[in-house]
């Protein structure tokens, strides 16, 4: 079908043509109180035609796949091609010279009966609600992600990619002694026998618990431990900063800072889409664009910008399998754990803070300048121990120098469903606003 596409396109006169398709089939599950309040499954294929016309790149995305809607999307695209004045790198790639072998995800979920993820969503619940301090359980969620990604080209590109995964989770509700907390634990699943009630239900259990009794703490610098999950979202609010787009437009302090040190030695953040415990995998890039394993940050150094085929023409450089969505992004970013376990991480410190919760992650962030105040909530670490929860606070610093500042980084390597992972991570004093003194 997608040859006969790309014919038609070069007899209306376009010198190349892409066909960009995906599939997305899911499966979503809700329980309240042992009852499926919600099951909704979807599958979905669209196709993005792409096409250079007069030296013009343009594109349409096709809902209908029927020949006549392909068409008169190409008829579309002549004149769109013909109404535009800025001319910018026209670029249909024909591909990398090799390819990475990705192991792909072949469990399939729906070989499993739904009744039986059912019966699990009811048992999370049932064992969550088993706590004397859980006074209800809000949702509880089973999710299923399966995709398929093909680019076919008039250059002779062919590929394909898939993913494959599942997560769950339940949000309970809990009270000690007036004060309300909500605790929840995201399961991540390659194959359905991944998730076992009574474990996912007591991890939630663990983070709603600890966050009980909170009490204030007084304003001032604090030793600060950033939790597994809490410093992979503080990653990935800041990991636009390695664009080629946003250092093209001047929009990133990195702009000229390629082979410098601006982390710690000992500090290493890949972009590695092959990752296995990552919940998906990238062989290629929307572009078509071979995806491997590299450091931006080696060492403390910066090696260079995340860039699509049009960023890398205008720096002259290699373009490195980052196009996504749209725009350039990391395809699976982590930073790489060291060999201290979270008591050795925490064990010298007298007074600190231990990160669990952020809030506000996106309003509370300057990208220009790298400085950040968000709330926060945690524990108190008191003489090299978790001593009690910690009520909201403004936790604010400059994540430049939260990087060149990190004490310890811990070997707890977490992703989260993003695709983003981080161990736990010692960054040195933060500012803490608490009480006043």
């Amino acid at each position: 079908m997608f040859k006969n596409w790309i014919e038609l396109g070069l007899k209306k006169g376009f010198s190349d043509v892409e066909i960009f398709s995906t599939r997305s089939k899911s499966l979503s599950i809700e329980v309240y109180q042992g009852k499926v309040e919600n099951l909704t499954t979807s599958d979905v294929e669209k196709a993005k035609i792409r096409a250079v016309y007069d030296e013009k790149l343009v594109s349409f995305v096709l809902e209908d796949l029927s020949d006549e809607a392909v068409d008169k999307a190409f008829d579309l695209l002549k004149l769109n091609a013909e109404a535009l004045t800025v001319k910018e790198p026209a670029i249909i790639f024909e591909g990398s010279p090799s390819y990475p072998v990705v192991k792909e995800n072949t469990f399939d979920f729906d070989s499993v009966p739904v009744n039986e993820k059912i019966d699990y969503l009811i048992a999370l619940e049932k064992n969550v609600l088993a706590n004397e301090f859980v006074k209800q359980v809000d949702t509880t969620s089973y999710s299923e992600s399966y995709g398929e990604t093909t680019i076919i080209n008039s250059k002779g590109l062919n590929l394909t990619r898939k993913h494959n995964f599942s997560y769950a989770y339940a949000v309970g509700i809990f009270e000690k002694n007036g004060d309300i907390k909500t605790g929840f634990d995201i399961t991540l699943a390659k194959k359905f026998s991944d998730f076992d009630a009574a474990k996912d239900a007591q991890k939630t259990i663990d983070n709603g618990l600890s966050k009980l009794d909170g009490k204030s703490i007084k304003t001032k610098k604090y030793n600060t431990v950033f939790s597994a999950k809490r410093f992979g979202d503080m990653l990935g609010v800041f990991s636009g900063l390695f664009s080629g787009e946003a250092a093209y437009r001047k929009m990133t302090p990195l702009k000229d800072k390629k082979g410098q040190q601006i982390a710690v030695e000992g500090f290493n953040l890949w972009d590695d889409p092959l990752n296995e415990l990552a919940p998906f995998q990238n062989s290629f890039d929307d572009e078509g664009v071979a995806s491997n394993p590299k450091k931006i940050i080696d060492n403390g150094v910066f090696t260079g910008f995340l860039h699509s085929l049009k960023t890398a023409k205008l720096f002259n450089e290699t373009p490195t399998g980052n196009a996504f969505g749209g725009g350039i992004g990391p395809a699976g970013l982590y930073l790489e754990p060291g060999k201290k376990d979270f008591n050795e991480l925490i064990k010298d410190i007298k007074e600190g803070f231990y990160v669990t919760d952020l809030v506000g992650l996106h309003a509370g962030v300057n990208h220009s300048n790298g400085s950040f105040s968000l709330q926060a909530g945690g524990v108190f670490i008191k003489d090299g121990k978790l001593d009690h929860a910690v009520k909201m606070v403004v936790l604010s610093g400059n994540w430049f120098d939260v990087l060149k500042n990190i004490q310890g980084i811990g070997s707890d390597l977490t992703f989260d469903v993003s695709g983003t992972g981080s161990p736990t991570v010692h960054v040195g004093e933060l500012m803490v606003s608490g009480e006043e003194k």
